[in-house]
């Protein structure tokens, strides 16, 4: 949350579908009955290849790096859930992502980065969104960002309060040096 990138509040993640199974992530047409109906849910799910990005301003500094760095993790996370065989596994997995807060950085930071300029990021998110979707998944969180509640840190009660003690006393000893004695009267004393 440091980088200037995460500034865009108003994104939201679209939700794409692919009905015609057209989005088959290059891994061509499996034509074995059962396993089309096993391998449906990986062609149309598993990341893509983007194509090479034309030089440009944004292209090539520090956030870029880290964007992109970002976004092969989104890959390599909507790589396994496109390869887990059930929904059940795939939920499960979900599950302990939502738990461990990847759910929660996707949609309250990862989401936040312009899409125009960081699209690698944008393209994971929306292939997360669509395969949970297709899953039954509650996708609310990563497409619009968490709700505010859940964004500010839980609220921890302060030290108690500490006792109101007086301030101490320096008293100062009481020395009479025998001022009580009476002195000889002065005998004729000239200075």
């Amino acid at each position: 949350e440091v980088f200037w990138i995460f500034l865009h509040h108003l994104n939201v993640v679209a939700l794409t579908a692919d009905p015609d199974g057209a989005g088959d992530a290059g891994m061509g047409r499996l034509t074995n009955g059962d396993n089309d109906e096993q391998y449906a849910y990986m062609r149309r799910h598993f990341p893509h290849e983007r194509p090479p990005v034309p030089a440009a301003p944004y292209v090539g500094g520090v956030e870029w790096d880290a964007t992109n760095y970002l976004a092969s993790h989104l890959d390599l996370m909507n790589a396994i859930l496109a390869c887990t065989l059930t929904l059940d596994e795939r939920n499960r997995l979900r599950a302990e992502l939502r738990i461990s807060g990847w759910e929660r950085c996707m949609g309250g930071s990862l989401r936040l980065c312009k899409e125009k300029f960081y699209g690698s990021v944008h393209t994971g998110l929306r292939t997360w969104v669509a395969a949970a979707a297709e899953d039954g998944w509650d996708v609310k969180d990563v497409r619009y960002g968490p709700p505010a509640d859940a964004r500010t840190s839980p609220v921890k009660p302060g030290s108690p309060r500490k006792k109101v003690e007086d301030a101490p006393k320096l008293d100062m000893p009481k020395l009479d040096f025998n001022s009580k004695k009476t002195q000889p009267p002065p005998t004729d004393a000239w200075l």
